[in-house]
């Protein structure tokens, strides 16, 4: 049985994700490892203080922690296979290294995490983690979701690695699905000029049975303001408007992932992912 890799910092919003998770493999016959990172700062701790009996009494708190998380999500599923464990360092280096492990399908996390004293900037994580890992990724936004795959949306700019992107989608999910292309073009470009690109290029994707229907989701970079980045909240907004269940992105769309997770510098807010994203995974 695979699995699927779950990191939580026991926030609501970790709590979120694994439930999509949750939902994910009760539907696909996986079974979930949830796993927590402690550091001398997110455990309250110098570096120093870090003796044998300080970091024993942390890590019996988190042990404690974790098996409550577990406890309360095996109630709500207790028909899924659960397995977990704590492990000193950063999310950054330890999860890339337990997702290279055999067996694990993908990892699922969600975009924001715990704050306050702890100081979890989880987004950041979510995106480097999404930069590092050896398995594909799947976002959760910080929201309640009805599970469900019925539409997807693709963003491309008519690149090979976005075939493989798909392709690791279909795999994980399993899923009969519509697919939109998503494509963002320049003022100096022609609607129909890009209409017909994309036109060949889904003939790339005709070869993969799992999807039943294809159309395109196409539109203008608005660049009024110069200090405005644009092209994160073109596609958000073409993504609310169709009804997209999940976007898929590739590597190669490291810049757009990135500002998902930073602040419009002409708005000061931040720019929030509103659907589950799924992420190729490294090459």
């Amino acid at each position: 049985m695979k699995k699927l890799l779950v990191p939580t910092d026991f926030s609501d919003n970790a709590f979120l994700a694994a439930q999509y998770a949750a939902e994910l493999g009760l539907k696909q016959k996986y079974s979930l490892h949830l796993i927590h990172c402690y550091t001398a700062i997110s455990s309250g701790f110098a570096e120093e203080e870090l003796t044998e009996e300080t970091e024993q009494s942390d890590l019996l708190k988190a042990d404690l922690t974790i098996e409550e998380w577990v406890d309360k999500l095996k109630s709500q599923y207790p028909d899924l296979l659960i397995s977990y464990h704590n492990q000193r360092g950063l999310l950054g280096e330890v999860l890339p290294k337990e997702a290279a492990q055999e067996g694990y399908a993908a990892i699922v996390m969600g975009t924001t995490g715990t704050t306050g004293e702890k100081n979890v900037f989880w987004g950041s994580n979510t995106a480097l983690i999404i930069a590092k890992s050896p398995i594909p990724v799947i976002a959760v936004p910080n929201k309640p979701l009805q599970f469900g795959i019925q539409k997807a949306g693709l963003l491309t700019n008519y690149n090979q690695e976005e075939l493989l992107t798909l392709h690791e989608f279909v795999h994980t999910f399993k899923e009969t699905i519509d697919l939109s292309l998503i494509h963002v073009y320049k003022d100096g470009e022609e609607a129909p000029s890009v209409n017909n690109r994309l036109d060949s290029w889904q003939f790339n994707i005709q070869e993969f049975s799992s999807v039943r229907h294809i159309d395109k989701l196409i539109a203008p970079i608005v660049k009024d303001d110069k200090d405005l980045d644009s092209i994160p909240e073109v596609i958000a907004q073409l993504i609310e408007e169709n009804d997209i269940d999940i976007i898929l992105i590739s590597k190669s769309r490291k810049t757009f992932f990135e500002r998902l997770f930073t602040t419009s510098v002409s708005k000061a807010m931040a720019l929030e992912l509103q659907k589950p994203a799924f992420f190729g995974k490294t090459i």
